[in-house]
């Protein structure tokens, strides 16, 4: 272990620690959008995630079509599978919710499955929605236009996520739904049509996290289930209830592999995600026991 670098250094690995943990936050985002309408912790994030950026690979790179219409075909894709998983979560709901979260889990094993037939039998990356090229230097860090535009993506949905749970009439509805889902439905909250459309939009969050994040680790679903599992990591921190808190946790998760791995102190390789781990392990700990601290953070 040593301990002791120059600063440029250490920049470069909080720089390489934030973007990570922004990878990592692209995914809790949808992870926070599902529980948040029902309590499920909703495992099928990652299949969908792959699936859609599946999709977004074979309409720009195989057929040939603009970018945004290839984001935009991921995006659908990964609502209308979203959609469905939130309908079958109404079917299931006299089920105990730890059977629902495997049935999740089924799904994305079948669309990693899925996805693997479709995709060649070589790693690939699809085209960033920002461009392959351009980017700065800061220390020793390269930073590329698409890492740019991914933490700008990542901060606008947080803000926006936080804007319709805390300010809109929908997150009163869902709110309602998410303390008592009988009562909403007595008070006359379509509780079906809520469940399903939050879970499509938490579709649409994991189609975007698997589009922006297979130019960076590829598109290999086995990658982005490793991503998936730090980034369910970092939405534990905010009680699986806060966008603000999953994003924060997820940095909080990049940064520590960042700065373990390369930065204040080297433990050598592999051993920076030991060091990672019991920090979020440390973290998540204090979020139990803050619990209900926690609780009052909406947002």
């Amino acid at each position: 272990m040593v301990v002791g670098v120059t600063a440029s250094v250490f920049e470069s690995a909080v720089i390489i620690g934030i973007f990570t943990g922004t990878i990592y936050a692209m995914m809790a985002l949808g992870i926070v959008a599902s529980f948040r309408i029902n309590r499920v912790v909703n495992l099928g994030i990652p299949g969908i995630a792959v699936f859609g950026a599946t999709i977004y690979f074979q309409m720009s790179n195989v057929w040939g079509a603009p970018v945004l219409v290839a984001l935009l075909g991921g995006l659908v894709v990964g609502g209308v599978v979203g959609a469905l998983l939130g309908f079958c979560n109404l079917k299931m709901s006299a089920w105990p919710r730890g059977f629902v979260m495997i049935f999740t889990l089924t799904v994305s094993l079948f669309l990693f499955g899925w996805s693997d037939k479709i995709l060649p039998p070589i790693q690939v990356s699809p085209a960033s929605p920002f461009g392959d090229s351009g980017g700065f230097k800061v220390a020793l860090t390269f930073v590329s236009n698409h890492q740019i535009g991914t933490f700008i993506t990542c901060i606008l949905v947080t803000l926006l996520m936080g804007w319709v749970v805390t300010k809109s009439r929908i997150g009163v509805y869902v709110r309602a739904i998410y303390d008592d889902g009988d009562s909403a439905a007595t008070l006359g909250i379509p509780l079906g049509y809520f469940v399903v459309g939050v879970w499509a939009v938490a579709g649409v969050l994991a189609a975007l996290a698997g589009i922006l994040v297979s130019p960076r680790v590829t598109l290999d679903p086995y990658l982005i289930l490793f991503v998936s599992i730090w980034a369910l990591a970092g939405s534990i921190l905010g009680g699986l209830e806060s966008f603000g808190i999953a994003f924060v946790g997820s940095i909080l998760v990049g940064l520590s592999q960042g700065i373990l791995g390369g930065g204040l102190i080297h433990l050598g390789p592999g051993l920076e995600n030991l060091g990672a781990i019991a920090v979020v392990a440390i973290a998540v700990f204090y979020a139990g026991v803050k619990r209900r601290d926690l609780a009052h953070i909406q947002t």
